[in-house]
Order: structure tokens, then sequence, then C-alpha cells
């Protein structure tokens, strides 16, 4: 993807809400990978939705750089999907992202599990990022400041 003039600040740099936005793409890429693709959500009336997504800055992006997304499975089960993605220039990372999502059935409003054929294709896709060499910084947990130690006064 090339940065966009539309999706930086003043001083040339991406706007966070772009981060996202790229990241969010690259989700759609990855449900179509095992099939969830947007003939699948209009036949079966099924997609997923978010519950939680974390995002780390790492460093910059300027207007005209072309960056690239990579997006893995890093755990699965029946209904959800926990998934680990970089935004890179070449070896470097830009930015980080953790998300949770939900499979969900756009009729009824609610979670539901992956029907079979997909939940298959999933697996694959799982077995086959938990072959490449791991990320260590996928799971680990938020530092809140309600969870640090109080400063001694």
């Amino acid at each position: 993807m090339t940065i966009q003039a539309a999706w930086v600040d003043a001083s040339d740099q991406l706007r966070p809400a772009f981060y996202t936005a790229a990241f969010d793409g690259s989700i759609d890429d990855l449900k179509a990978a095992f099939g969830l693709d947007a003939a699948w959500r209009a036949a079966r009336r099924q997609s997923t939705v978010a519950l939680e997504a974390r995002l780390s800055l790492l460093g910059s992006a300027r207007r005209g750089e072309v960056l690239r997304v990579e997006s893995r499975l890093f755990e699965v089960d029946a209904k959800r999907l926990h998934i680990a993605q970089v935004l890179a220039r070449g070896d470097d990372w830009i930015a980080t992202r953790e998300s949770m999502a939900i499979s969900f059935d756009l009729h009824a409003r609610r979670s539901c599990p992956f029907a079979p054929e997909i939940a298959t294709r999933i697996a694959a896709l799982h077995a086959a990022h938990r072959a490449l060499e791991p990320w260590d910084w996928v799971g680990q947990q938020a530092c809140w400041l309600s969870e640090l130690d109080p400063p001694s006064n």
C-alpha cells in the first residue's frame, strides 16, 4: 500500500486512524483467504466482528511510502480469531496490532460458530502460521496504570 496525501497530518506523517484502516483491510484479505469473503457474507449472512484491538506505533510512515501488512492467526477456536499483524517498510516494523474477532451471524445479530468448511480452512491457515518464525510480542498484556505500584512519597 502507498501512503496517500489524505492520510497524513501537517507533518506528513500517517495519522493513527489510517494505521487501523491498513490493518483492517488486511484482515479482510485474511478472511478471504479462508473463504469468508464478500460472496460468503452475502450468501450466508455470516462474518466476523471485532471484540478488541491493540495498536502499537513503533515508527512513522510518510506520504508516498510503500508499506506492507502481514497478518497471522495466532490462536483460534470454534468462534474466535486472535490475529497478529505487522505494518512494515521493508524489514522495519512501523506498527503492530493484535485483535480478537468473533464469528457473527449478521441476521440474528449474535455470535455463532464458524461453518465447518470455514473452520477447516481456518485450521489449515493457523497451522501454516504456527510454522513461521514466531513473533515474541504477540499475546503480551498491555501495562495499565492501575496495575502499577503507586509511587512512594
